[in-house]
C-alpha cells in the first residue's frame, strides 16, 4: 500500500484529521472577521459569510489568538469558565498545525498554499536553507536575514490584511515580540500595544475601546498555553493554571465592556493544539546523517511535518532510504500528491509555496517528532514534552469562542462545521 493511500485511509478511519475538507477552519474565521470589518474583496465560503454576518453588528471586535489552545484545553476547564460558556464550535487549525503557518493566515487571510509560510522553519529558495519566520534568521546558523539581504516581504510575500480594514486597528502583543519584523509586517502600520500579563492586556484593550471615537478591531496574541505545554506537557497543573489565568482576564474584559452603548464581540481561537510526546519519540536527522547526501538543502517545515528538497535524480533513493529508517513513524508523500489532496489548502499552490515545499512531505503517524539537528536548538527539542504541526485531532481541532458585551449575541450556524 502506498503512503498516500495509508494517509487517505487514516483520514477515513478518523485517526488523522483531513485538513480543509469542507470543515470550518481558521481561514474562514479570519475572512469572516475581515469582511465584517470592511475588507470588501475577501473570498467567502458559506461558513465565513455566516461569521461575517454575526460579527458585523459589533462596533468593537477583539480577536484573541491563544497559542496552542487546542480543544482539549477547553474541555479541561471548569464549566463556569468564560471560555467554556462562550464556546460555539470546534474548527480546524491550518495545516501544518504550527504557529507561523496559522499566524500568516491571520495576517493575510490566505491558506498556506497561497501565503507560502510552511512551518517554524520555512525553506527559502534564495538561500537554499530553512529560515525561522519569527526570529527572522537562517535556521542553520542563526544569521539574521537582514544581513543576508532578505527582507520581511521576501519571506512573507502575501500582502497583510489588517491595513485594509475600515476600522481603527491595533495589536496587543507580548513585550518580547511587539516590535519584531513579523509583528510590524502583520500590523501594516497599525499601533502595537505591549503587555506583560493577561490582566494588563485586558486593561489596555478595555481602555482603548472605551476611548475610541468609532468602531475598532483589536488583535490580541498570547503565548498561553503553548510555551508552558512545550516545557511541561499538556496535563501539567502549571499549564492549566495559565489557561485559567487567561480565562479570568477575558471574563474581566467582558465585564469592563458591558453597559456601553456600543456592542462588542470577543472572539477567541487558536493556531493549533498540542500532543504529548515521550522521550523515545524524538527522532533526529543529524548534520552528518547519510540521508543529507541525497538532499539539495536541509529539511524544513516542523517537527511533525517536514519538507524535503532532494537532489536531481535522487528521488527514488531518498524515498527508499527514508522509509527504511522512518517508515514506522512517518508517511512520505510527494509534493504533487500533497497538492492533489489539497493538504495546504483548497486553493492551488502558489509558485512560491511550490518552490518552498520541495519534493516530498513527511507526516507523523503517531506521537513521534523529528528534527534536523544540524541547526541550533537540539537540547530544547529533546527536552520538550509536547509538540504540534501534525494531523492528529489534538493538534488540528481548536475552539471558536465568541462572547458578547452589550446586547445578547444571536446564535450563528456554520454550514458543514465540525461539531462536538
Amino acid at each position: 500500500m502506498s503512503d498516500l493511500q495509508r494517509l487517505l485511509d487514516g483520514f477515513d478511519a478518523g485517526e488523522l484529521v483531513r485538513p480543509y475538507a469542507g470543515a470550518t477552519g481558521l481561514v474562514d474565521v479570519v475572512r469572516g472577521a475581515a469582511h465584517a470589518c470592511g475588507v470588501p474583496d475577501v473570498r467567502l465560503t458559506a461558513a465565513s459569510r455566516a461569521i461575517a454576518d454575526h460579527l458585523r453588528r459589533a462596533d468593537h471586535l477583539v480577536f484573541v489568538l491563544a497559542d496552542g489552545l487546542g480543544i482539549d484545553f477547553i474541555d479541561a476547564l471548569p464549566r463556569r469558565a468564560w471560555l467554556r460558556r462562550h464556546m460555539r464550535r470546534v474548527i480546524q487549525a491550518p495545516y501544518p498545525s504550527t504557529t507561523p503557518v496559522a499566524v500568516a493566515s491571520i495576517a493575510t487571510g490566505e491558506y498556506p498554499a497561497r501565503h507560502a509560510i510552511t512551518g517554524w522553519w520555512t525553506h527559502l529558495p534564495a538561500l537554499c536553507a530553512p529560515v525561522t519566520v519569527f526570529h527572522h534568521e537562517r535556521a542553520t546558523d542563526a544569521v539574521p536575514l537582514d544581513r543576508l539581504g532578505v527582507g520581511i516581504r521576501d519571506l512573507c510575500p502575501a500582502p497583510p490584511l489588517f491595513p485594509r480594514m475600515q476600522r481603527d486597528v491595533a495589536l496587543v502583543m507580548p513585550v518580547a515580540i511587539a516590535d519584531s519584523r513579523f509583528t510590524r509586517y502583520m500590523a501594516g502600520g497599525a499601533p502595537c500595544l505591549r503587555y506583560a500579563g493577561h490582566a494588563e492586556a485586558a486593561a489596555l484593550i478595555a481602555a482603548r475601546i472605551t476611548q475610541a471615537p468609532g468602531p475598532t478591531f483589536t488583535y490580541w496574541y498570547t503565548a498561553v498555553p503553548d510555551t508552558l505545554a512545550h516545557e511541561f506537557g499538556t496535563a501539567d497543573a502549571r499549564v492549566l493554571d495559565a489557561v485559567e489565568d487567561l480565562d479570568a482576564a477575558l471574563d474581566t474584559l467582558a465585564v469592563a465592556l458591558r453597559g456601553r452603548g456600543e456592542e462588542a464581540r470577543i472572539l477567541v481561537t487558536a493556531d493549533h493544539g498540542h500532543r504529548d510526546v515521550s522521550g523515545a519519540g524524538h527522532l533526529e536527522v543529524t548534520a552528518d546523517d547519510p540521508l543529507l547526501a541525497l538532499l539539495a538543502c536541509p529539511p524544513s517545515g516542523d517537527v511533525r511535518t517536514l519538507f524535503w528538497h532532494v537532489r536531481a535524480g535522487a528521488q527514488e533513493a531518498f524515498a527508499r532510504a527514508f522509509r527504511q529508517r522512518f517508515g514506522e513513524w512517518f508517511l512520505l508523500i510527494t509534493a504533487a500528491e500533497a497538492e492533489r489532496i489539497e493538504l495546504l489548502g483548497p486553493e492551488p499552490l502558489g509558485e512560491e509555496t511550490r518552490r518552498r515545499i520541495g519534493d516530498f512531505v513527511s507526516i507523523a503517524l503517531g506521537g513521534e517528532v523529528m528534527r534536523y539537528t544540524g541547526a541550533p536548538g537540539r537540547e530544547r527539542f529533546l527536552a520538550q514534552r509536547s509538540h504540534h504541526s501534525g494531523l492528529s485531532a489534538a493538534e488540528m481541532l481548536v475552539p471558536l469562542i465568541i462572547g458578547s458585551a452589550g446586547a445578547p449575541a444571536r446564535e450563528v450556524e456554520f454550514p458543514r462545521a465540525l461539531r462536538r
